[in-house]
């Protein structure tokens, strides 16, 4: 049995002046010809890639014989060819391998017929795009990250076939979706209400999706599995644009056949009204879920330590953001009294910025998606130590603010620390919190309105040559 590579290569099926049972020719009875006496004479024929395309061709060689009816073997019409000629075929990409048998019936006036029959083994394979969408522009910790390049963090998955670009891109392809489903896996399950954190959701998910219809499908039909709850959120028929990526963005509340409350699956299908052909690939990119406006601080009493508060990255710095600590105030985030301390942030003398600034220092980074023009306050308590040590000029200090838009390097967002909202500047050091009046510190508010994309920052820092501390960070919308 010969083995076929085919979707990307081509097949050559050549005949040879051999049998392919015992080397010897296969004759019939000799007809006349104007130069005497011929005999019909047919060979096996071996089979071939070429790498060349998606064709099977067969080409008898043969003496004394006027045409042949090859079948292919697949169930399609038989194929006729004359002396000398070719017969091409390409097989249908339905299957990721078949085996066939093909067989070919030599024709000539008055002689019996010779049939050969050659069994192979079609190997469809698929072949990958070489583009990819650009990855969303989406800031640190307002991206549930499914599956996308960019820099985030989230639930990833295994499905599908990979995909890598000499970019590094990677992408994931579905194929044989007329006959099977593609599932993507995600690792942990996803409840939309808590996407990112405690009561900080998502109500929408992102997709992109490249189809050409030739090789592709044309409608798409996506469903989230829910299995803990046995529910499957399914939205059919979706339109692609051939040859193109499609961007597809749909509410959770609206778009599927029932409100997404979790899910841990992802199926990706042929529309039931969609058509397949070829090898019905998609490829698949962007999946990913955007953090809902809100203005809860996630992990504002830091008892998840530097969670949420990180940078990814810091030119010529430190993307850790704080010190972790357990000295922070004695009031729990929603402002009851803990009895003792509780944890918090903390900054040291080598961690400090401003005057003391070194590539040691740190800052302590939060986006936000606020509504644009509304009127917020940020708020927060510090404490500084007290003990001796070399003031910077101003005295040692705690300083809050509200960037006016987010960034990627930490650097720039130091580089522009006075273009922000409102901002707040603590000099007050009186020791730990638990030194301080009821062990709360200073309380800080800092009234500010959203600019017009609500898309801004919360920045913390300390210039001190002693330890100096944060904790309960809140930004709460006026009415």
């Amino acid at each position: 049995m010969n083995l076929l590579n085919k979707g990307i290569s081509a097949l050559l099926i050549t005949g040879l002046m051999m049998s392919c049972d015992d080397d010897e020719f296969i004759t019939i009875a000799p007809v006349e010809s104007s130069g005497g006496t011929t005999t019909s004479v047919f060979s096996s024929f071996e089979v071939e890639s070429n790498g060349d395309g998606t064709i099977v061709t067969v080409t008898p060689l043969s003496v004394g014989v006027d045409s042949y009816e090859i079948d292919f073997g697949d169930g399609g019409s038989i194929v006729t060819a004359l002396q000398g000629q070719s017969a091409f075929y390409d097989y249908p990409n339905i299957d990721a391998s078949a085996d066939y048998t093909i067989t070919v019936t030599t024709k000539a006036d008055g002689q019996s017929d010779i049939i050969k029959t050659e069994d192979i083994t079609v190997n469809h394979t698929v072949q990958s795009i070489d583009n990819a969408p650009s990855s969303p522009d989406v800031k640190l910790y307002n991206l549930l990250n499914i599956f996308t390049d960019a820099s985030s963090f989230g639930s990833s998955g295994t499905g599908g076939k990979a995909v890598v670009l000499e970019s590094g891109n990677n992408l994931i392809e579905f194929s044989r979706l007329h006959s099977d489903t593609g599932v993507f896996a995600l690792s942990d399950e996803v409840v939309a209400a808590d996407a990112f954190y405690s009561g900080v959701g998502s109500n929408d998910i992102h997709f992109d999706v490249y189809s050409e219809f030739a090789t592709g499908i044309n409608k798409l039909k996506i469903t989230l599995v829910d299995s803990t709850n046995s529910t499957s959120h399914v939205i059919d028929n979706i339109d692609l644009t051939d040859g193109e990526w499609t961007s597809l963005d749909f509410d959770l509340s609206t778009d599927f056949s029932s409100p997404v409350v979790q899910f841990e699956t992802i199926l990706f299908e042929l529309g039931s009204t969609g058509t397949a052909n070829d090898h019905a690939t998609i490829t698949v990119d962007n999946m990913y879920m955007s953090r809902m406006i809100g203005s809860t601080i996630l992990n504002g009493d830091f008892e998840d330590g530097s969670d949420f508060w990180k940078w990814s990255t810091f030119t010529d710095g430190d993307t850790n953001p704080f010190g972790s600590s357990s000295d922070g105030s004695n009031l729990n985030y929603d402002g009851t009294d803990n009895g003792g301390k509780t944890k918090g942030a903390k900054w040291s003398s080598s961690q400090s910025g401003g005057e003391f600034r070194t590539s040691s220092s740190r800052y302590a980074y939060q986006e936000l998606n606020l509504t644009p023009g509304a009127s917020y306050v940020l708020e927060y308590q510090y404490a500084i130590k007290s003990d001796s040590g070399t003031d910077p000029v101003g005295g040692r200090k705690v300083v809050g603010l509200i960037l006016d838009g987010q960034y990627d390097d930490g650097a720039d967002a130091v580089d522009n620390l006075g273009d922000n909202l409102g901002f707040n500047e603590g000099f007050v050091a009186q020791g730990k919190f638990s030194d301080t009046t009821n062990g709360i510190g200073t309380i800080v508010q800092i009234p500010f309105t959203a600019n017009s994309s609500g898309e801004v920052a919360i920045m913390f820092y300390a210039v001190t040559p002693a330890d100096a501390w944060i904790d309960n960070v809140k930004v709460i919308q006026l009415p």
